[in-house]
C-alpha cells in the first residue's frame, strides 16, 4: 500500500513538472503534430517512469531497516501453538487515505462508463445520413455538433440549415487523426490521478490542441477564415457538451486566438530537445533504487527475494512468544539476532544484540510482537538483561532451519531477524 502512494506521487511529480514545461516552452507554438506528441508523451512517460529500476549506485547499509514491520498480537497464553497471530487493526493514515482514494476513483470511473454509455446512446438513435468512413448522423438532441470514433454527430436543425459542411470538415479532422484515442486515454487516467490538478489541466489541453489540429485543417478549405470564426461564435450557443466526444463548440476563445496568430517560425521546433533534459533528472530521481541490506549482503549480491524474505518474517510473526516471565517483569525492547547459517539450511552460530550499531549484516522486516500485561505486573521492574527475551529471540533464530528457503540451500548465508517486544 505504502508501494501504491508513493507510486501515485511520483506519477503526479513528474506530469506537473513536464506539464509546466510544456505550458512554458511548447503551448503558445503552431506545431500542433507536436504539441500532441508531448501532450501524450507526458502522459506516458508520468505512469511508466516511476517502473524504472537501476539499482546498485547508492548501496545502503544495515541501519536502513524495513518501514513496513509486521506486528503480530501474542494471544494471553503461554503456548503460541494453540494461538492466532494476527496483524493488529488500528485507525492507521495511511489506510484512510487509501480508503478515500478508491472510493473517488470508483466514483470517477464510474462517472467516466456513464458518460461513455450516453454518447453511445445518442450515436444509436441518431438518424445515419451517411454510412461510409466517418458516418454521419443526425440527432434531433440539442447538442452541438461532435465526433466520437468514426461518427459524426450534427444537429438536425444545424442540418436543415444546410450550412454544416465547414463543421463536417472539422469534425472529419477529429475522425481522421483519431483524436478520440487521446481523449479516451486522459479520460481513463483521470480516475486514478483524480488528485493531481495537473491531469485535468493536461486533459484540457489535449482537448484544445486537438481543436487546433482539426481548425487548421479546416481553414485551409474554407472560403472565407473570417466565415469560420464567425461559424464557430454561432454554434457557441449550444452550452451542453457532449461528455467523452470532441465539440465543435469547445473553448472558442482559445480557437479564434490560434487561428489568427502567426506560424511559429521553423527553427523554433529545436525548443523539443530541451525536455530530454527534464525526462533524464525525472529519471536520475526516479528511477535509481537504493540496495536495501535487507535484500543485498556485501560480495553475497542478492540475498532473499521478496518471496523468501516475507516467508521468513511470516515463520517469525507464527512462532514467536512473548515470555510469561518477561511479561511478569515488564520487560520489552527492540532485540536483533545474527544468523549464521552454512549450506543446507543448516545454523552454525546465533548471536544476540539490543544495539543495531553493531549488526552489520542485512537486516529482515521488523517484527513487532505486543501482548498485554498482567494486573500483578504492572509495578514490576524491567529485567535490564533481558534474559527471557534473549531466549526466546534465539529459540526463533534455531528454529529458522525448519524453512524451506531457496537460497540457503546451495551458499552459507548470513542476516539478522529484529524483534520489537511491546507491552499494552
Amino acid at each position: 500500500m505504502d508501494n501504491l502512494i508513493l507510486y501515485l506521487l511520483k506519477v503526479s511529480v513528474a506530469s506537473m513538472v513536464l506539464y509546466l514545461c510544456y505550458l512554458l516552452l511548447f503551448s503558445r507554438d503552431t506545431f500542433y503534430r507536436r504539441n500532441r506528441i508531448l501532450l501524450i508523451g507526458i502522459l506516458l512517460v508520468s505512469i511508466l517512469l516511476p517502473f524504472l529500476k537501476v539499482s546498485g549506485f547508492f548501496p545502503v547499509y544495515a541501519d536502513s531497516v524495513s518501514t513496513n514491520p509486521m506486528i503480530v498480537l501474542i494471544s494471553s497464553g503461554s503456548n503460541i501453538g494453540a494461538a492466532v497471530s494476527e496483524k493488529i487493526t488500528s485507525f492507521d493514515l495511511n489506510n484512510f487515505l487509501l480508503w478515500l482514494y478508491f472510493s473517488v476513483t470508483g466514483i470517477i470511473l464510474l462517472k467516466v462508463l456513464v458518460s461513455l454509455a450516453k454518447t453511445c446512446m445518442i450515436i444509436r438513435k441518431g438518424t445515419i445520413l451517411e454510412n461510409g468512413f466517418p458516418k454521419v448522423i443526425i440527432t434531433d438532441k440539442e447538442y452541438p455538433p461532435f465526433s466520437f470514433f468514426s461518427n459524426i454527430v450534427i444537429p438536425r436543425k444545424i442540418y436543415e440549415e444546410g450550412d454544416y459542411l465547414e463543421i463536417l470538415r472539422h469534425e472529419n479532422a477529429h475522425v481522421r487523426q483519431g483524436h478520440t484515442f487521446d481523449l479516451l486515454l486522459t479520460e481513463l487516467l483521470i480516475p486514478f490521478l483524480w488528485f493531481n490538478p495537473f491531469i485535468w489541466l493536461i486533459k484540457r489541453s489535449v482537448i484544445l490542441n486537438h481543436e487546433y489540429l482539426a481548425d487548421n485543417l479546416t481553414i485551409k478549405g474554407a472560403p472565407s477564415v473570417k466565415e469560420y470564426q464567425y461559424k464557430l461564435l454561432s454554434i457557441a450557443k449550444y452550452q451542453m457538451n457532449i461528455p467523452m466526444a470532441h465539440n465543435f463548440s469547445s473553448l472558442i476563445k482559445n480557437r479564434i486566438i490560434m487561428i489568427n496568430k502567426k506560424p511559429t517560425r521553423n527553427y523554433a521546433a529545436l525548443k523539443s530537445i530541451m525536455i530530454l533534459p527534464v525526462v533524464a533528472i525525472l529519471f536520475v530521481l526516479f528511477s535509481f533504487k537504493p540496495e536495501s541490506n535487507t535484500l543485498v549482503n556485501g560480495s553475497q549480491g542478492q540475498l532473499f527475494s521478496k518471496s523468501s524474505e516475507a516467508e521468513i518474517s511470516k515463520f517469525v510473526a507464527k512462532n514467536v512468544l512473548y515470555p510469561l516471565e518477561a511479561k511478569n517483569l515488564s520487560d520489552t525492547g527492540k532485540f536483533f539476532v545474527v544468523v549464521k547459517m552454512n549450506k543446507g539450511g543448516v545454523i552454525k552460530d546465533c548471536k544476540f544484540f539490543t544495539d543495531k550499531g553493531k549488526v552489520e549484516v542485512p537486516i529482515l522486516e521488523e517484527i513487532i510482537a505486543v501482548a498485554y500485561k498482567n494486573n500483578s505486573t504492572s509495578v514490576a521492574k524491567s529485567d535490564k538483561e533481558h534474559l527471557a527475551l534473549k531466549a526466546e529471540c534465539l529459540r526463533i533464530a534455531n528454529k529458522l532451519s525448519e524453512l524451506q528457503i531457496p537460497e540457503w540451500k546451495d551458499k552459507n548465508v548470513e542476516f539478522a531477524i529484529s524483534i520489537n517486544f511491546q507491552l499494552r
